[in-house]
């Protein structure tokens, strides 16, 4: 905001300093005196001047404004309105017989009183466990289930054993919020920068609210560019809507961009973001007075604000240390054992991919894993040794 809103007795102390400089006639002006009130009136007259011009300002200036003044911004800069509700997304840990298939659109799985829908077909290889990615079929942010919540899948396929979530739901949400927003006015201008990729984000988005960033993958073997989108939840878009970005898109494209050769084929692509899964043990002296649960949820909130993925810049580097500072920094966390953390080197996530977090592994200093409260963590299903050291080799493959 540019204008500052001063205190009264601030702004009194500027009159009678300015009539003492102009008049010789008085020498001061004492408490209960006339000239007294009528430089009160004048600071209180002053301040609500003040105050209005700074309501016209968070009018007109984004950075300013907050809630319903940001709306009125948006409708006076032709900006869309704000975003609705969201649905959210993690990965399922599933074990079960080597073979056992999940197929989208037929198994559920269920947590917290949430339903979760499988993205992609996903089959147990013959390490016998692998990772699922889910998203929820409800929206809001109710849909931002804690860890090792969800725990069942309906219908239950053939050779299935055991499936838990170690890292919460994350991206669900009821509107677009006012940080959201307010960058979105801000980028409003990329529409006229044609050709750029936050020019196509700007495009894309007026389509659909759930898409967060755009990124340049470079040219496939058919010689077309294949531009990645990133969602604000995490979850992909399915081919039918990679397909609706192609076709409704094609008004905000150039003839060479669109169909470079002419009627052959696309010049474009939209194809779903890669992410670059992250999987972290971690070996933790904690506080006999504070929940495990707990622990967990605020352990993953503040790993989580390590890769947001709005102001994440391609091929950046993760500290492992970075993430053992995160726990560490929970309350109830006496002391994180860096010799068993895993990852346990700084790591580049290649351009092109997002980090996103898949599996949670926490023990205790013996390398017990801490199990939650209602006793979904099962390390029954788990190899005898739980660190993701030992599983490293395997999940690289899946």
């Amino acid at each position: 905001m540019i204008t500052k809103i001063t205190p009264v007795e601030e702004l009194k102390q500027i009159f009678v300093e300015t009539l003492l400089n102009q008049t010789d006639q008085v020498t001061k002006v004492s408490e209960g005196s006339v000239l007294n009130g009528i430089a009160f009136g004048a600071a209180k007259l002053s301040q609500k001047i003040l105050k209005d011009v700074s309501v016209i300002e968070s009018h007109l200036f984004p950075d300013s404004a907050y809630g319903s003044y940001l709306d009125t911004i948006a409708e006076l800069r032709g900006v869309a309105g704000r975003f609705g509700a969201i649905a959210s997304s993690t990965f399922v840990r599933v074990v079960g017989t080597p073979g056992t298939t999940y197929i989208p659109g037929t198994h559920v799985f269920k947590g917290q009183g949430q339903d979760f829908a499988t993205q992609v077909l996903t089959t147990i290889p013959v390490e016998g466990f692998t990772y699922v990615k889910v998203e929820s079929l409800a929206f809001g942010e109710e849909t931002n289930v804690d860890p090792l919540s969800i725990t069942s899948v309906t219908p239950a396929p053939t050779g299935h054993a055991y499936c838990i979530n170690e890292y919460g739901a994350t991206g669900g949400r009821q509107a677009e919020d006012d940080d959201m927003f307010r960058e979105r006015i801000k980028e409003e201008i990329n529409v006229l920068a044609r050709g750029t990729i936050q020019y196509l984000e700007q495009v894309l988005r007026k389509f659909n609210p759930n898409v967060l960033r755009v990124y340049n993958h470079g040219l496939d073997n058919q010689g077309e560019l294949n531009i990645g989108v990133g969602s604000v939840n995490g979850a992909d878009f399915s081919p039918a809507q990679l397909t609706d970005f192609r076709l409704k898109a094609e008004q905000f494209l150039n003839m060479n961009e669109f169909k470079p050769n002419g009627l052959q084929n696309y010049g474009i692509k939209f194809v779903n973001v890669v992410y670059y899964p992250i999987d972290i043990s971690c070996r933790v002296d904690l506080e006999p007075s504070f929940s495990t649960d707990t622990i967990r949820k605020e352990a993953q909130k503040n790993l989580s604000k390590l890769i947001d993925h709005r102001f994440w810049e391609e091929g950046g580097i993760i500290q492992w240390i970075d993430l053992v500072n995160a726990i560490k920094a929970v309350r109830g966390v006496k002391r994180v054992i860096d010799n068993y953390f895993y990852p346990n080197t700084q790591f580049n996530i290649p351009r092109g991919q997002l980090p996103r977090f898949r599996g949670f592994i926490m023990m205790n200093v013996q390398g017990v894993m801490l199990e939650n409260v209602s006793g979904t963590l099962n390390p029954f299903y788990y190899p005898s040794d739980g660190d993701f050291a030992y599983q490293a080799t395997v999940l690289k493959s899946l």
